[in-house]
């Protein structure tokens, strides 16, 4: 049993902490005092107790380490972080983990903590300022309520009658333990100190024996208790460092309805979502132009013996049962320059690359030159790049062309050459094999491979959208002064109109 072996430590500890228990039961109170072995059940359960106090340091110190190894390796938000995100996530981790665990009832401490988290976060993204949990704007402000917002109401959604228990019930409750609370709990203290006080008169060994399970089982329910209290201070400074790195990294300046309308091809008429820019890029004679006709299953461009020149060519390829996708087929390298200018505004990079060119100098320098531009972006993060490798059916032995092959399992000298460049191209260019695609696209017959291509290109589609989100929200955050001219005439005819109408 899994559980078993991954919680034997607990296992044991609560044999040890049940067998005082057990064995009264066993054996009986009336034969205990009848035989008057009282006092030797008291210590043992002593020295059971004892025993399992190691046992439960040991606990101590691996939920710790668990509970370091989880937050490190928690899923990160949604849209995912950057480098300067993760730094500060870092923070936030560290910070809870040293925090001392808070009481139930220690709501100003707990507002301290959230505060102290916040101002954590927000003097990583704002060094130096005098002020930097100030650093934000009144709609980044009201964005992150809505935020916090949401993700509380999923918190509450999931607890026990949540959906059932009303406010005014609560309300009820609250005043019935501010009326009769105190009085109730002295009550049961009274009562429980009368009745400790009576065992001891009746059964003095008895009750020495009690006490002392008494106290290990209180020892123990402190321990849990701890526990428990150390996992609530770290999901609120958890989740309040999630909040503000949302807001200091300037997440929140634009909400996911607003980037969805950056996103369309004309907000005013109300158009469906732009598909992905997909960038087509490659040597001259790598195969783009038939790739490109391949994909879009029909003849978009010409295909000829001499490299086309000129500007980058938009194709919006849509088929039936495949995502659709805004294809820009730029001129053949090695314009690195014009190639960094059109990434920038690529959502996905498809790289063209022959498995039968000679040389790959030009594909790793523009590749180095989108690497280097990458590593300077802090708070964006590149497009996914794929390669498909085309001409795989010109390799050796020419003469054999039989589809399909298996490349994991290459039976015969083609899969094997195949997979052999495959191989080669994707450790020349510095990417993951299963990142190069191989292709055929022999003229006048069916391609070979496209539906895999198909398959990788639809499999990169969320981060593709991801790195659109983030180019758009930068786009969006620091509008021209055209746009701000726009907006603050259009707010202020409303203003005005609404004045006029009141």
């Amino acid at each position: 049993m899994t559980w078993a072996r991954r919680y034997w430590l607990e296992l044991v500890l609560a044999v040890l902490l049940a067998l005082p228990w057990l064995s009264l039961f066993g054996l009986g109170l009336v034969w205990l005092w009848e035989n008057h072995r009282v006092l030797e059940w008291a210590i043992g359960a002593a020295a059971l107790g004892l025993i399992g106090w190691p046992i439960r340091v040991l606990l101590r110190r691996r939920a710790r380490t668990r509970a370091a190894a989880l937050a490190a390796g928690e899923d990160r938000p949604e849209s995912g972080w950057d480098t300067e995100e993760a730094e500060a996530w870092a923070k936030v981790l560290r910070f809870a983990e040293e925090a001392k665990p808070l009481d139930f009832d220690a709501l100003d401490r707990a507002e301290a903590l959230s505060r102290q988290t916040i101002a954590l976060v927000a003097a990583h993204f704002h060094p130096g300022e005098t002020d930097p949990m100030a650093r934000v704007t009144l709609p980044e402000a009201l964005l992150v309520t809505e935020q916090v917002a949401h993700r509380l109401r999923r918190w509450v959604i999931e607890l026990p009658g949540s959906k059932r228990i009303r406010i005014s019930d609560a309300l009820w409750l609250q005043r019935l333990v501010d009326r009769y609370g105190a009085a109730a709990q002295m009550a049961y203290d009274v009562g429980e100190t009368i009745y400790r006080v009576a065992r001891a008169a009746a059964n003095p060994i008895q009750a020495v024996a009690q006490e002392g399970q008494r106290l290990a089982f209180g020892a123990t329910g402190g321990f849990l208790g701890n526990n428990l209290r150390r996992a609530a201070t770290a999901k609120l400074i958890h989740e309040t460092g999630r909040a503000a790195i949302d807001l200091y990294s300037g997440r929140l300046r634009l909400s996911s309805i607003e980037l969805a309308e950056l996103a369309r091809v004309d907000a005013e008429a109300a158009a469906p979502e732009t598909p992905p820019r997909l960038l087509l890029v490659g040597q001259a004679n790598a195969g783009k132009t038939s790739l490109l006709n391949a994909l879009a299953g029909a003849a978009r461009a010409h295909v000829g013996a001499l490299p086309s020149e000129g500007p980058v060519r938009e194709h919006l390829v849509s088929v039936e049962g495949r995502p659709a996708l805004n294809i820009a087929d730029m001129p053949p390298l090695p314009d690195a320059k014009r190639f960094l200018r059109e990434a920038e505004r690529a959502d996905m990079i498809l790289w063209v690359a022959s498995a039968t060119q000679p040389g790959r100098a030009q594909d790793v320098a523009a590749l180095e030159v989108l690497r280097n531009w990458a590593a300077e972006q802090r708070r964006s993060r590149p497009p996914p790049v794929l390669v498909a490798m085309t001409h795989a059916d010109l390799l050796r032995p020419v003469a054999e062309w039989k589809p399909p092959y298996d490349l994991e399992k290459p039976a015969g000298p083609k899969a094997a050459s195949i997979r052999a460049a495959r191989d080669a191209v994707a450790t020349t260019l510095l990417l993951p094999a299963e990142s190069v695609i191989p292709l055929a696209l022999p003229e006048g017959a069916a391609g070979w491979n496209i539906d895999t291509l198909w398959e990788r290109v639809a499999g990169e589609l969320d981060s593709a959208r991801r790195a659109r989100n983030e180019r758009l929200r930068d786009e969006g955050a620091s509008p021209s002064a055209l746009v701000e001219a726009n907006r603050a005439l259009r707010g202020g005819w409303n203003l005005l109109k609404s004045a006029v109408k009141q």
